[in-house]
């Protein structure tokens, strides 16, 4: 990058401290580029097309022995699922883990980088000056497309919220040279890749802060909000990593363990293992296994229990009618993950809150055995 170059990259990034602005709608931006530009450019320059139109979802009720909490369910009880677009944008950066975009003169879309917690994306950039500005960016010959959301390598979000944008880039993924993805992400989760059409050598991995210049770049809406995976998106999942030429019995009853270094334990959990075995129950700990073998492993279930976490994450390849029951801390009574998958693929959905003894850390709960052999009960029929 000659100094002119240097000089008018930095000058764009002024006031340095915050990005030039957030820019809520890609859609319209790309529109008022086109008017402010003039038909030429409007026909060469960026734009978008539909891929799905938005949609509505209304869920059953869940299911619970215990008090019901209506409440934590409500607003994912029924909600609209937005339309999902394909982008193609010109003179345009990619930013870290966080998958951030920008355009040429340094303006952040918003709708690219989910933000979870309790701040937007703009509260978050605010809270963390600089975070958009560097003194270079690495240019990269070719055309990219991203496969960055917030949190990649947490196996739900790669599954819910990075796979299903393959999809929305069928129609010119022989056109893509490099794939953008997190460089947390881990390999197991890279391996598949190639049973979407990516090979090894179009992977390109992102470190967190590390700003990419791009002439060519495809970015395909985030699929869903944070949570609520929209029918195709679970669909197009299914179709390629499910083998449907492999018989399964979907006889067994599965308990899933959280990773050694989980948040939110159940402290009584040997109580609760070992009651489970006496019942015939199987206990895994997924995270231990390939993507492949948790794929087989769930088709062949018929119960699965289980702490709110990712290892239900393999839901997702899961035969309709399974039961699954949903361990909560009160601590974190997340809703829109797995009862809103569950109810797209047509499982019986149970619940459960555990109690919080005093002195417990952050999430970190009792489960009440009688409760779960209840609940078990009636779903072997009362």
């Amino acid at each position: 990058m000659g100094l002119k170059a240097k000089a008018v990259y930095l000058v764009r990034q002024f006031p340095f401290i915050y990005p030039g602005r957030m820019i809520s709608s890609c859609e319209e931006w790309i529109g008022k580029q086109g008017k402010q530009n003039g038909i030429y450019y409007s026909q060469r320059g960026p734009w978008f097309k539909t891929i799905f139109t938005a949609g509505f979802l209304q869920n059953p009720a869940p299911q619970t022995v215990g008090e019901p909490n209506d409440k934590a369910f409500y607003t994912n009880r029924n909600y609209p699922t937005p339309k999902a677009s394909l982008f193609y944008l010109q003179n345009s950066y990619v930013l870290g883990h966080k998958g951030l975009i920008l355009s040429e003169n340094h303006e952040v879309f918003q709708e690219f980088s989910h933000h979870f917690g309790i701040s937007t994306l703009k509260k978050f950039l605010r809270k963390n000056p600089f975070y958009t500005f560097t003194g270079h960016a690495k240019k990269i010959a070719g055309v990219g497309a991203v496969l960055i959301s917030p949190e990649s390598h947490n196996y739900y979000h790669w599954l819910n919220d990075v796979l299903p944008r393959i999809k929305l880039y069928e129609t010119v993924l022989d056109q893509i040279d490099h794939f953008c993805v997190s460089s947390a992400v881990p390999s197991k989760f890279l391996d598949i890749l190639k049973e979407f059409g990516i090979p090894a050598d179009k992977i390109l991995l992102v470190e967190d802060k590390q700003k990419l210049h791009f002439d060519h770049l495809y970015i395909s809406s985030l699929p869903g909000s944070e949570g609520r995976s929209p029918k195709w998106a679970v669909d197009f999942i299914r179709e390629k990593l499910i083998d449907a030429t492999k018989s399964n019995q979907h006889s067994k009853k599965m308990y899933f363990k959280r990773g050694e270094n989980a948040e939110r334990n159940i402290l009584n959990e040997n109580e609760l293992i070992a009651g489970l075995e006496n019942d015939g129950f199987e206990i895994t700990d997924p995270g231990k296994l390939t993507i492949d073998e948790q794929i087989a492993l769930v088709q062949q279930a018929k119960v699965v229990v289980s702490a709110h976490g990712a290892a239900l994450s393999n839901l997702l390849f899961s035969t309709a009618g399974t039961s699954v029951i949903e361990i909560f801390s009160p601590d974190y009574f997340r809703t829109d993950c797995y009862y809103t998958l569950s109810s797209i693929l047509g499982l019986n959905y149970w619940y459960i809150v555990g109690t919080k003894p005093a002195g417990a850390q952050w999430g970190d709960i009792t489960l009440p055995i009688e409760l779960l052999k209840k609940t078990i009960a009636q779903i072997n029929g009362g």
